[in-house]
């Protein structure tokens, strides 16, 4: 082998044997995947051993050669799951049996020094806590049935793919880190499906484009991701709605006496624990100036200035109406509650309501109210015309109505029964959510009949309510 030394002091590495195979694994699988798609998961593995033959090299020239010779055999590992992935078969690499141990490169950190013993014996160090991310991956290769046998490819702008194969199921799931408090998501892609899959999929809510022979969804929560890839891999439609106890009924029946009461006395108590400030500012949002409140938060003005006809900034009000709706806590069982929505008046007027739903909402979609959202338990009390429009008039005094209504269904263990504070009483049947609450889309249903109006349903249910990992 070549042990000159080249510039900089660095051993020239050309004829270092692990280098070239390195290289070698790596030039010989690129040229044996020209054929395939950019979006290919055989192209992560490659990637990888591009990477490792990369790190093979510095090693090298460092004068490692037993972490030359490690890695370069990872290199050829890895170049050996790309054309394995290539013939649409679950292939192995380095670390892939274990998806924790997946998500980061380089070699493994050295075993702990054991502890000394205890009365009870040895213990074993406990294992270390891994991204959520990849935690989510490791489900959705179960979802796919391939469990351990699929390949798990760490990514470099920190997303973790999942990929299997197989003669009529294969394709690839890349999860990434969630921000905030928001759930990982993930973009997938079916390589293989036969008919039935296929059809699977295409009777279940989530939409997806096809490009190249490939089925593709390109952002959807974790959680959904999931159920996506078992209804590919059971061949069963999914009714992403049913796991948090909605259902696609034609009709929604108004809320009875006893459960309307039952809002009073927890009303009344939630009210007796208020500060003065955070009673005045949900009283004063509830009667007189929710239209000033709303259009300033929701035209994202200025929250350090005051709304109109105000002198208290927004901040110090929003501030108040948060702290009061948060000091109601979680429930232990979801709420369930509705929203009447108001379309643009253009969507209106051409009569195209439900295809907007479907297009702004789609199942797997995340919806945020820049306001507080008031809902009521009552499905016919949202289905209002004052809550939900769908009659239209023009600036030339022309006036139509268009052929349905939109109302929201919620899914939260969140917000405040503000009856006792509000100008209607319990009426409304009234809980109000915090501004700025994030949502998940879980279906959109036409047709469905609440109060003698036809209704689009769209079923959102609070980011806490979606599984985590």
């Amino acid at each position: 082998m070549c042990r000159a030394i080249g510039k900089g002091g660095r051993r020239c590495t050309s004829s270092h044997p692990a280098v070239r195979a390195a290289r070698r694994a790596a030039v010989r699988t690129a040229e044996g995947l020209s054929g395939l798609g950019a979006e290919h998961p055989a192209r992560d593995a490659l990637k990888h051993a591009e990477q490792w033959a990369a790190k093979t090299k510095e090693a090298a020239e460092s004068g490692d050669d037993a972490k030359a010779g490690q890695y370069a055999e990872n290199a050829k590992k890895c170049a050996e799951a790309a054309r394995t992935i290539a013939d649409g078969q679950p292939g192995s690499y380095p670390n892939s049996a274990d998806p924790r141990h997946a998500y980061a490169l380089g070699p493994m950190p050295a075993k702990p020094e054991p502890e000394a013993p205890t009365p009870s014996g040895w213990q074993a160090p406990p294992m270390p806590e891994f991204p959520e991310h990849v935690r989510a991956a490791s489900a959705l290769a179960a979802a796919s049935g391939a469990g351990g046998a699929a390949t798990f490819i760490p990514r470099q702008d920190g997303g973790q793919t999942v990929a299997w194969g197989g003669a009529d199921f294969a394709g690839s799931a890349t999860v990434y880190a969630g921000t905030d408090d928001e759930p990982p998501y993930a973009r997938v892609v079916f390589n293989h499906l036969d008919q039935d899959r296929y059809e699977a999929l295409a009777n279940s809510p989530w939409p997806y484009r096809v490009e190249h022979g490939q089925v593709i969804y390109d952002r959807v929560p974790a959680d959904h991701a999931e159920q996506i890839i078992k209804a590919a891999a059971t061949r069963q439609a999914c009714r992403p709605w049913e796991r948090h106890g909605l259902t696609n009924s034609p009709v929604r029946e108004q809320l009875d006496r006893d459960r309307a009461g039952a809002l009073v006395p927890e009303s009344k108590a939630w009210a007796a624990r208020l500060s003065k400030d955070q009673r005045h500012w949900t009283q004063t949002y509830t009667t007189s100036k929710h239209k000033a409140i709303n259009e300033h938060l929701y035209k994202g003005r200025d929250i350090d200035q005051p709304a109109e006809r105000m002198d208290e900034p927004m901040r110090e009000v929003v501030g108040n109406i948060n702290s009061a709706i948060d000091s109601a806590g979680r429930s232990e069982r979801p709420h369930h509650t509705f929203r009447g929505f108001t379309p643009p008046l253009e969507v209106r007027k051409s009569n195209q309501v439900a295809a907007w739903a479907r297009a702004n909402f789609p199942a797997g979609s995340r919806y945020r109210d820049a306001s507080f959202m008031s809902s009521s338990h009552c499905p016919h009390v949202a289905a209002h015309e004052v809550f939900s429009r769908s009659d239209w008039e023009d600036d030339n005094n022309q006036r139509g109505r268009a052929d349905h209504a939109v109302v929201f269904e919620l899914v939260s263990r969140r917000g405040a029964a503000v009856g006792e504070i509000s100008m209607a009483g319990n009426l409304e049947r009234e809980r109000l959510h915090r501004a700025g609450s994030s949502w998940v889309s879980v279906g959109v249903h036409e047709n469905v009949q609440i109060n003698g109006r036809n209704c689009v349903v769209v079923q959102l249910v609070d980011t806490e309510e979606v599984r985590r990992y």
